[in-house]
Order: C-alpha cells, then structure tokens, then sequence
C-alpha cells in the first residue's frame, strides 16, 4: 500500500515537474500554443499579456 502512495506521488511530481517546464517555455516564447491551451497553463491573466498583441505582429 505504502508503494501505491509513493508511485501516486512520484507522478503527481513528474506532472507539475513538466507542467513547470512548459510554462517557463511559454513565457520566453520557446513554445507556441492557442490561447485556450495557454490559460490552462499560464493562467488567464499572463495568456491575455502574452497573446494581447500576437495579432498585431
């Protein structure tokens, strides 16, 4: 039982570990998603700044 718990950890970890990693991609522009995709990362407030001009060049 104390091994499920820890495997349940260990994915919960590797999850926000890469969750992390995407988001940093997200905000030094390495990465390009739609703005839907971005607020589920990022939240809505730093996807409205990071996609407010993308339209306009």
């Amino acid at each position: 039982m104390a091994e499920k718990k820890e495997n349940v950890k260990s994915i919960k970890s590797e999850l926000i570990r890469k969750r992390y990693l995407y988001r940093e991609m997200i905000l030094k522009r390495k990465a390009s998603l739609s703005h839907r995709a971005a607020i589920k990362l990022i939240g809505p407030d730093t996807a409205y700044h990071l996609y407010r001009y993308r339209d306009n060049g």
